[in-house]
């Protein structure tokens, strides 16, 4: 969990009613909470002008995915936030764009001048 989000979750915790038990509390749920995210999640995604049916929940664990490896945070590391239990896993969400190529291949370069 990033910072950010953790100290987002403190300040949301904080605006919820004293006692609550729930982090997603739902008055209309027999069980008092969110049990099922997907009509939500719909709702926010066609608010921001996207196609719901396009992106789906998985899209965040990808993009996050992507992200990471783009960051230059090595796999065996992604794959231990990400929950992978193969590296196989997560190099099928490792797309690389090409200006992250194009700096690798920099790096390279750069360290056979260096031994020159």
């Amino acid at each position: 969990m990033t910072r950010q989000l953790a100290e987002f979750l403190e300040g949301y915790m904080t605006g919820l009613q004293k006692g609550t038990p729930w982090l997603f509390p739902s008055p209309s749920a027999k069980e008092g909470h969110t049990m099922d995210i997907r009509k939500p999640f719909r709702r926010v995604v066609s608010a921001a002008g996207m196609d719901p049916d396009e992106v789906v929940r998985h899209t965040l664990r990808h993009t996050a995915i992507t992200h990471l490896v783009q960051a230059g945070v090595d796999l065996p590391t992604v794959k231990r936030i990400s929950g992978h239990k193969t590296l196989i896993m997560v190099e099928r969400y490792a797309h690389q764009n090409g200006e992250h190529i194009k700096t690798a291949m920099d790096k390279l370069e750069d360290r056979y001048l260096k031994i020159k």
